[in-house]
């Protein structure tokens, strides 16, 4: 017979729990201290989730994160070429990770024994879905890459959580009915009766002379004239409404066709879309929905900006060799972004259900094609070839959006507002192998305007130039270098419109100066180094991965001359005079010599050997205080 202190001295801690504690202190380890320097916050009570992991950059939240499922073990069971781990998983956890989770999972097994940490994403796993759905079996095994190390893959990591968030999306996206908006419509009486009262109102007050004005790129006196009508108290809230929309279309125009940076460009659309909501704050319901419409559509615009600047700042890093760290919290900004686009995206799909059935929707066309203008800028930036799923769901409902804008532009007898919806579907594609080219193209075959139709046979051929990388007449082409760098900056926290800053200013100077061909065809013996790097240009390397914002220097190989200017113009003009005005050795290259990546590199394996002589010297590249 045993005692009760015989029953207490049999009490013992089951080994599994402490390996458990020893792989959550492991995994700690790993993510909270820096280079990470993640936050692992334990959930008490959900199913199968044992914590959330927010993504930290610099201290500073981004606003990512997952779910984490930690599964440690003393005894990995690792394969024959140890190229990846088996991890068992009960049925019921695997298909509440991989199917019916709404939010990103990642599973991480802490090997306490080896102290090596290996992350898995079980919803990307297109195996495990397909063996889930004829697996009737109590467990199922999956397979975690080894190469899937913390924190050295890290921004492996970040990239599967922005491919998470976009997959979550589309497949919720894929779940809804797919059919058009269009085929639910039922008619509503006194359409007619609709549209006459609109085009009265929208000729009314001189807004007929505005959009004359507008479409002669007159932008100066329409927009006078548009202000007086904003001005005037006793115009009524409907001719002010369009009268607003018109302001739009003028600022966005005179800011498209300036020098102002393009993410610039969404925040003025939604400045516009801010003063429709003010207008209509007491209504008329209908136009008070068509600037809830337009305000969404400029928040999703926005995001969409944010995310195609994170994206070149991301490849500016990983083709050139940028900085890790940088590269690391690239990631977490973009999957946040990510995550904010789906969420604003799924917002505006709701919005447009709300509208394919409204009674005033004869309105509403116009608006919704803002939304397709908004993510097509996002869709075209998607790597379909890695998220094939993703980019599919996301252009088929924007489709459906343009077809539902089609359909009412037709029941309401808009031509102009059919050729929006036309143009707002090729926004979604680079490729005339695609569902939406073809739909453009075969409603712009059956317009019966012989004007409109023309119009829309030429905004076809148009994007088919732009697709083939042509230059077509009236776009607007600017510097693309300092654009790519002002949309960097822009999703990074710069505003690039504000020149009083340094940081700015010398990037602008980063971007005027990003190739040295104008100065290298002058002669074959000249040579462009980096010079002196301070505070703000050492910032830019590290954070856009740019080594141009220092001084330059302007070397002779020939004769061994060197002269340093903080702009390269300046600097060159300087060394011209000093040496070349009066050189009888000057062998300028041929005409057409252009400075590709192939000739860069060839120059510099030329004159590595000078350049290495340079370093150290006063002449070379070198750390200073002030810029």
């Amino acid at each position: 017979m045993k005692t009760r202190g015989d029953e207490f001295c049999m009490i013992q801690k089951p080994e599994q729990h402490e390996i458990d504690r020893a792989g959550q202190r492991l995994l700690r380890d790993v993510v909270e201290p820096k280079p990470l320097g993640w936050v692992l916050n334990e959930v008490q009570e959900d199913y199968g989730i044992d914590y959330n992991l927010q993504v930290f950059d610099n201290g500073a939240a981004t606003g990512a994160w997952f779910h984490v499922q930690l599964k440690s073990s003393n005894s990995t069971e690792y394969s024959a070429d140890r190229s990846f781990i088996s991890q068992k998983l009960t049925i019921n956890h695997a298909r509440h990770y991989a199917v019916e989770m709404r939010e990103p999972v990642i599973v991480i097994h802490a090997d306490v024994k080896s102290r090596r940490v290996f992350w898995y994403s079980p919803q990307l796993d297109v195996v495990l879905i397909r063996a889930l759905s004829n697996s009737d079996s109590e467990s199922i095994t999956v397979r975690i890459p080894t190469s899937h190390d913390l924190p050295e893959t890290a921004p492996a990591l970040m990239i599967s959580l922005d491919r998470l968030y976009l997959f979550l999306a589309s497949r919720e996206l894929a779940s809804s009915p797919t059919h058009s908006f269009a085929a639910t419509l039922s008619h509503f009486p006194n359409q007619d009766k609709l549209r006459i009262q609109f085009q009265e109102k929208n000729d009314a007050l001189k807004l007929q002379k505005i959009r004359e004005l507008y479409a002669d790129r007159k932008l100066d006196e329409a927009r006078r004239r548009a202000r007086s009508i904003a001005d005037d108290p006793d115009a009524t809230v409907e001719t002010r409404f369009w009268n607003e929309i018109l302001l739009g279309g003028i600022d966005f125009t005179e800011a498209a066709h300036s020098a102002s940076p393009q993410s610039k460009l969404p925040l003025a659309m939604l400045t516009h879309a801010k003063a429709l909501q003010k207008l209509t704050k007491s209504g008329p319901n209908h136009l008070k929905f068509y600037a809830l419409i337009s305000r969404k559509a400029a928040e999703l615009d926005i995001l969409a900006h944010e995310n195609f600047g994170l994206l070149m700042a991301l490849r500016q890093h990983t083709e050139y060799r940028g900085n890790p760290l940088m590269i690391v919290n690239i990631y977490g900004r973009r999957s946040a972004n990510t995550k904010l686009l789906a969420a604003k995206y799924r917002q505006c799909m709701r919005l447009v259900g709300y509208a394919a059935n409204h009674p005033d929707r004869w309105v509403l066309g116009r608006a919704i094609t803002n939304i397709v203008t908004a993510i097509g800028r996002y869709i075209v930036s998607v790597d379909s070839k890695n998220n094939p799923e993703a980019a599919s769901a996301l252009a088929q409902s924007a489709l459906q959006i343009c077809k539902l804008a089609a359909w009412i532009a037709m029941e309401t007898g808009d031509g102009n507002a059919l050729v929006m919806a036309l143009i707002s579907a090729l926004t979604t594609t680079h490729s005339t192998d695609s569902d939406a080219y073809r739909w453009a193209r075969d409603l712009a075959l059956n317009i019966r305007n012989s004007e409109l139709c023309a119009d829309a046979k030429r905004m076809i051929e148009r994007a088919e130039k732009r697709w083939n990388g042509e230059f077509v007449e009236g776009d607007i082409k600017g510097d693309v270098v300092l654009q790519a760098i002002e949309n960097m900056a822009s999703a990074l926290g710069v505003d690039p419109s504000d020149y009083e800053n340094p940081l700015v200013r010398a990037l602008r100077i980063a971007a005027k100066d990003n190739s040295p061909e104008r100065v290298l065809k002058n002669c074959e013996h000249l040579l462009v180094s980096q010079g002196s790097i301070g505070p703000n240009a050492r910032l830019i390397q590290n954070t856009f991965n740019l080594g141009t914002a220092g001084s330059k220097m302007v070397h002779c190989t020939l004769h061994g001359f060197h002269h340093e200017g903080r702009e390269l113009d300046v600097g060159y003009e300087e060394f011209k005079k000093l040496y070349c005005d009066a050189c009888s050795d000057c062998c300028r290259r041929p005409i057409g010599w252009e400075y590709t990546e192939d000739v860069k590199r060839e120059i510099e394996g030329q004159n590595a050997e000078f350049v290495r002589r340079l370093i150290g010297t006063k002449h070379g590249l070198r750390y200073v205080h002030t810029d």
